[in-house]
């Protein structure tokens, strides 16, 4: 029997906790790796096909996500100034 994470308010887990929960009653299928691309385990070649970019947590760098959105996402720094100019 799969459960949610104790936490009910949590949505930390939740990509991972809602596919376990519902494995048995809905079919799951896997996106190609353009759909979700991750520095940890995809290679630089497909970077330019990715259509989202997880910023996955590296057990090996312990790299802040900000600072990895820095370094792997281009348009971070001009997305980022424009959010904190509408916020200011």
């Amino acid at each position: 029997c799969s459960q949610l994470s104790r936490d009910p308010n949590s949505l930390a887990n939740l990509d991972q906790d809602l596919p376990n929960y519902a494995q048995h009653s809905v079919p799951i299928f896997s996106l190609p790796q353009e759909w979700l691309w991750c520095e940890t385990w995809c290679s630089n070649d497909t970077k330019p096909q990715a259509k989202t970019i997880d910023l996955c947590n590296n057990p090996m760098t312990k790299e802040p996500k900000l600072d990895q959105a820095h370094r792997i996402i281009a348009e971070w720094v001009q997305l980022d100034e424009a959010v904190k100019a509408v916020d200011n």
